[in-house]
């Protein structure tokens, strides 16, 4: 199917908006500005309506084991060589204090559940993990999606099973724990509403559904209100119930989030060419950008610190272009090492 910009751009946005607030994570800041800034972190949650929806639009049918090959090859290798790289450098300089156990667990993806673990070498790798069990039990979900051939009732069992994981985390007293307010079935009913939204489109696409193009390019302004207003309800959560709102807000978080992210996609379209090309610019290199970008940035606050200098917006202002140059040179690298894991078929000699 032909490309979408607009898809294009949500995961560039996503990923682009996670690297700033774990950039600012480090400034010191009034509290409310804080979980303002913490807004940017939940990119997460479209991502993973990204990641069922891109993976609902495949035309080509594979078996299983095809389809873990190819995950595997494009997302755990890359993940694993970055992995190996900061292993290197905390045991020779002792960047992380994290050391064999805690890469074993990254390469195994086990850290996932094992709290000690989940936010080792820099404490993004737990998404890995999380996306990579999306991507164990997505044939599963695929064969049940059509065995129903209903897509809100799978929606809704879906839906069901995530507000059960949130009470059940609750319950526990487990929220403010990240190996359990980060399961994968914390998020579930957000990739499967991806997975819904992709038959949507495909029908869409053959002209079965009926899409008002006007609606979208003429009231994309309501979409700043909107997002605003859904991100007060997450900050205003947070400040009421701490850490223990992490349970309950994904749904608040995504909708605000997604909002301010289409509100972006068409002032940049419309109004900020510059930023719309940046946008498609690190659209090649993303994945090398969230890889990359922990390590990169510990290793520029040891700099600042080494030096002197104080850790605030402005001296961390730099960074953001450091990371861009780095992940762009570390894209030939992860596509060269996945080349070398690649199984070539055997060319016929006549």
């Amino acid at each position: 199917m032909k490309k979408e910009p607009f898809i294009d751009f949500a995961k560039c946005y996503s990923i682009f908006t996670i690297v700033v607030y774990h950039t600012l994570q480090h400034v010191c800041m009034p509290t409310m500005l804080e979980r303002a800034i913490a807004f940017g972190g939940t990119g997460v949650h479209l991502f993973f309506l990204l990641s069922g929806f891109g993976l609902s639009l495949s035309t080509t049918p594979t078996s299983a084991g095809t389809f873990y090959m190819r995950r595997m090859t494009k997302v755990w290798l890359p993940y694993v060589l970055v992995l190996t790289i900061s292993l290197v450098l905390s045991l020779q300089f002792g960047l992380y204090p994290d050391k064999w156990a805690a890469f074993l667990a990254g390469v195994f993806l086990y850290q996932m559940f094992i709290e000690v673990h989940i936010e080792s070498f820099g404490g993004h790798f737990w998404f890995i993990s999380a996306i990579m069990q999306f991507y164990l039990i997505y044939p599963l979900l695929r064969a049940l999606y059509q065995r129903l051939n209903a897509p809100w009732i799978f929606l809704g069992i879906c839906m069901a099973i995530s507000i059960t994981w949130w009470l059940l985390v609750f319950d526990w007293h487990k929220s403010i724990w990240r190996s359990w307010n980060s399961f994968f079935l914390q998020f579930l009913w957000e990739f499967a509403l991806g997975m819904v939204l992709a038959d949507f489109y495909r029908q869409k696409e053959h002209k079965k559904f009926v899409f008002k193009p006007d609606f979208w390019n003429y009231t994309w302004w309501v979409y700043l209100p909107v997002g605003l207003f859904f991100l007060l309800i997450v900050v205003f959560t947070y400040l009421k119930l701490g850490d223990v709102s992490r349970a309950f807000n994904d749904i608040p978080a995504l909708i605000g989030y997604t909002s301010l992210c289409v509100f972006t996609y068409h002032v940049s379209r419309m109004f900020l060419p510059p930023l719309a090309w940046f946008f498609e610019w690190i659209a090649g290199l993303s994945y090398s950008l969230y890889l990359t970008h922990a390590l990169v940035l510990t290793i520029y606050l040891k700099i600042l610190h080494d030096a002197g200098l104080a850790t605030t917006a402005w001296t961390l202002l730099p960074f953001l272009l450091v990371i861009l140059l780095i992940a762009w040179g570390f894209e030939p690298i992860s596509r060269w090492w996945i080349r070398l894991f690649e199984i070539r078929k055997p060319q016929l000699v006549v």
